[in-house]
């Protein structure tokens, strides 16, 4: 067949079969064989108004797909009708605002829960005891309440309730122009002068006095920090001679209730004499005199002891004491090592040996655990045979305050 038989061929022919993917690309249809809206073939393209197969066929660019001005060529698949999503702007309005009143509520739910933890966190601070389990977890708790619920109200209000857009400012000149310079300049002296503190000098002194002197709000409790040396409140303890060494539940300790290799801690109990002349031992258990008097006794076996020199008849049979008190930071110290016979301190790892005075032998401690004479009395317990301590517990940069 001769090309003009094969070009005068009508859309029925077998031609039809043949068309390549371009053909069919400026022809689309929909799904039920009709011309789709806005195609070449059912708006009267070129190939109609010029007859199909006059001359060549030309092959245009298709259209970029951000290009609106060829928004009529899109092919449709679903007929408008068929829509079953509303997208009207008052639909989608409607969606936003919605949005927006559940994130309102979100916001203030979150702000509430701050306000029940303040509020938690200050009554249990007042009214709460301070000794009860519950005390600590439960302010901890109110105190994470009170402030994250500040913070995730305010994250979720900026995310979903302030408005988001990105905005480029030019960078301007750091030095205003003069007229702005003159312009806050004479401002700034028309409020001095509205001010009367030029012609009037008492007032500028006495303002200029109190300014000044206001500045001791911030400097007092910084002096108050430094005034407040825990060496000296350290030098004692409520350790007193005769005192006799009590555990924390109050049980005197007397020979015999330690084994050898065995550790205790142990407070002072004072002896108050009654009215009758008998002697009783009021045990010293508060908070505060178990902080400063803490000691931990110890049993050595025969001949390990190696006193320092001044020493030899502070310990008894075998029995030594010192305080419990780190010299480093002032943590408990109670890890004891029956075999080295070293102190360990659970905090920074310092070291002490027992045989040694409790000298500091490894870690961030400087100085030696202070070391306390024992004695016992008439009924076989231990008491405090000279007293307190010789030198002031607790860390060394204590000391040197």
């Amino acid at each position: 067949m001769s090309k003009q038989d094969d070009d005068s061929a009508g859309p029925g022919s077998s031609g039809d079969a043949g068309d390549s993917i371009f053909d069919r690309a400026k022809h689309p249809v929909k799904p039920s064989g009709e011309p789709a809206p806005g195609s070449d073939a059912s708006a009267g393209g070129p190939e109609l108004r010029q007859g199909h197969g006059d001359g060549p066929e030309r092959l245009g660019t298709p259209p970029h797909q951000t290009d609106s001005t060829r928004a009529q060529s899109t092919v449709l698949l679903v007929e408008p009708h068929e829509r079953a999503v509303d997208v009207s702007p008052a639909h989608a309005e409607e969606i936003d605002r919605r949005a927006q009143r559940r994130a309102e509520r979100l916001v203030a739910f979150w702000f509430v829960v701050s306000i029940v933890g303040t509020v938690g966190f200050v009554v249990t601070n007042f009214v709460g005891d301070k000794h009860a389990e519950y005390y600590t977890p439960f302010m901890g708790v109110a105190l994470a309440l009170a402030v994250g619920g500040i913070g995730f109200g305010v994250i979720l209000w900026a995310k979903q309730l302030m408005p988001h857009e990105e905005a480029v400012q030019e960078r301007h000149p750091f030095r205003s122009a003069d007229e702005e310079i003159a312009a806050t300049e004479e401002t700034v002296a028309l409020g001095y002068a509205d001010t009367g503190l030029a012609r009037r000098p008492l007032v500028r002194r006495t303002l200029l006095g109190a300014g000044t002197v206001l500045g001791a709000l911030l400097v007092v409790p910084l002096l108050n920090l430094t005034n407040r040396k825990p060496g000296k409140q350290l030098d004692h303890t409520h350790w007193v001679k005769g005192a006799r060494l009590v555990t924390g539940e109050g049980t005197p300790v007397k020979i015999g209730d330690i084994a050898i290799g065995g550790i205790e801690t142990v407070f002072p109990a004072v002896p108050v004499t009654e009215a009758d002349g008998t002697v009783r031992y009021e045990p010293q258990l508060t908070v505060h005199e178990k902080a400063d008097s803490a000691t931990v006794l110890i049993r050595l076996g025969p001949d390990e002891n190696r006193p320092r020199p001044g020493r030899e008849n502070w310990a008894y049979d075998g029995h030594v004491a010192y305080s419990k008190i780190c010299t480093h930071a002032g943590c408990p110290v109670s890890l004891y090592e029956t075999q080295t016979h070293h102190l360990l301190c659970p905090c920074h790892q310092s070291v002490f040996d027992v045989l040694d005075g409790c000298r500091a032998i490894f870690g961030p401690a400087s100085r030696s655990l202070p070391q306390l004479a024992l004695g016992v009395d008439e009924d076989g317990y231990f008491i405090a045979r000279d007293g307190d301590y010789t030198e002031p517990v607790g860390p060394a940069f204590w000391e040197r305050s």
